[in-house]
């Protein structure tokens, strides 16, 4: 009698329904998030400084202010009109003047858009079966600037900057799917037109995802993201014509008296090779140096990238799109500092570029993964509060060197006869100011519910 074999689901089946059924709020997640909200609450100081002067400004002209206003990489401004708009509705009640509403308004869109991006990177990390616990992202948050960006300096661009292109890696990712859908190509060409406009260094992953995909043999996405994104950042270089604002750059940016949207970034080009190169490792705002975890997340991808062949097309993508980001900065050498900022500002929309690299890391090597990765974070985030509560003699010229040197001393006394209270600069006055603060910040809060 012959033998009836009976048939078997392939395991693969199997796996994609248990991701399927995977919820983003699980217990361990909604603590991660509780965390992130509650330190948000914290350290947002509610208003708008340096650049985010001259994004701020447009935004209210763009909805009526009678206030000069420029529009020079405003594509924040579109993430931010919902929550701008909210804030004055709350005005309108008489409890905040509309420009401070305004003010809180752009912070508390920073603070959602760096939430967005741990919900989008936990797709990603779900798609490519790669380790996404609260550990990954609050790791990866907390070891990159984004953190900085999403909190505790706000009424900049890069939190935006950061969803926007997740946002495109994660359509970009199912777009390389066997059964991928139109509405896919769509999307993530409609982030990245708005990446584009935000920051046209972002033109870099623009390129680098149409090329790849299309070297890949891809070529129907590659033909559609490149189309859309063209129309995207057609239509969104309209707006400012329709609303009579003038392209230019904010003069509280590089008062160059610019007559157009290109003029200022001509005007700031100076090519440098060596550009890349301190970006990355110069103790003065280099990335692996002020953020460290970043060096291992880039170890972890080119693990990831060796072991992972089902998902390489994303993969290269992914990678070149990073390097291509980081290679359009030598366009701008004399500026790749990013002025006063924490760590590499302008690579701070790399955030699914490291998070991918931290799960792959965590994925190969997990015991030795987090005993690296943890006290890599913390560094990142004594680094940012540092700035957050200022220290002595702070110039935008300083090295990582400086706050390290100046928080040296435990004792409390001064390290020279030049160094004169208050404060001194020691670990017990940074934690006592850094208590001032948030005891001062909760105390607000409870005398407005109260």
């Amino acid at each position: 009698m012959a033998e009836v074999s009976v048939p078997v689901a392939p395991p693969r089946v199997e796996a994609v329904s248990t991701r399927a059924a995977e919820r983003f709020l699980s217990l361990p997640r909604c603590a991660a998030l509780a965390f992130v909200t509650l330190f948000a609450l914290t350290f947002d100081d509610g208003f708008v400084h340096d650049d985010g002067v001259g994004y701020f400004t447009f935004l209210r002209r763009l909805f009526g202010a009678d206030q000069a206003g420029v529009a020079y990489q405003f594509g924040s401004a579109f993430w931010n009109a919902p929550f701008y708009l909210a804030s004055q509705l709350v005005a309108a009640r008489g409890e905040l003047d509309r420009f401070h509403a305004g003010e809180i308004g752009v912070n508390v869109a920073s603070n959602v858009a760096m939430i967005l991006c741990l919900y989008l990177g936990w797709l990603i990390l779900r798609e490519l079966e790669l380790p996404r616990g609260p550990a990954v992202l609050l790791l990866t948050l907390f070891g990159t600037p984004l953190f900085y960006y999403g909190v505790e300096s706000t009424s900049y661009k890069h939190a935006a900057d950061a969803l926007y292109v997740t946002a495109a890696c994660w359509f970009a990712l199912r777009a390389t799917r066997p059964a991928a859908r139109r509405l896919d190509y769509v999307a993530a060409g409609a982030c990245l037109g708005l990446a584009v406009v935000t920051r046209y260094a972002n033109a870099a992953i623009l390129i680098s995802i149409v090329g790849v995909f299309a070297i890949l043999r891809l070529r129907r996405a590659a033909t559609w993201i490149g189309a859309t994104t063209v129309a995207t950042v057609a239509v969104l270089l309209l707006v400012p014509v329709v609303r009579h604002i003038p392209y230019g750059q904010p003069t509280n940016l590089y008062a160059l008296g610019a007559s157009s949207g290109i003029d200022p970034v001509l005007h700031n080009s100076q090519c440098s090779a060596t550009a890349p190169v301190k970006m990355l490792f110069t103790l003065h705002r280099g990335l692996f140096i002020w953020t460290p975890l970043t060096l291992l997340a880039t170890v972890g991808y080119v693990l990831l990238v060796r072991r992972d062949h089902r998902h390489r097309p994303f993969l290269a993508a992914l990678g070149v799109s990073a390097l291509a980001l980081l290679l359009a900065h030598s366009l701008w050498g004399r500026q790749w500092d990013g002025g006063g900022s924490f760590s590499q500002r302008f690579l701070t929309a790399l955030f699914p570029f490291f998070l991918v690299g931290t799960a792959g890391l965590l994925q190969r090597a997990p015991r030795l993964g987090l005993a690296l990765a943890i006290p890599c974070a913390l560094f990142s985030l004594w680094i940012g509060l540092v700035f957050y509560t200022a220290y002595y003699q702070s110039s935008p010229r300083d090295s990582v060197v400086q706050i390290v040197h100046n928080f040296r001393s435990i004792t409390g006394k001064p390290r020279n006869r030049y160094h004169k209270p208050p404060p001194y600069d020691s670990l017990q006055n940074f934690g006592r100011e850094l208590a001032d603060g948030i005891s001062a910040r909760w105390r607000l809060y409870w005398r407005l519910v109260s």
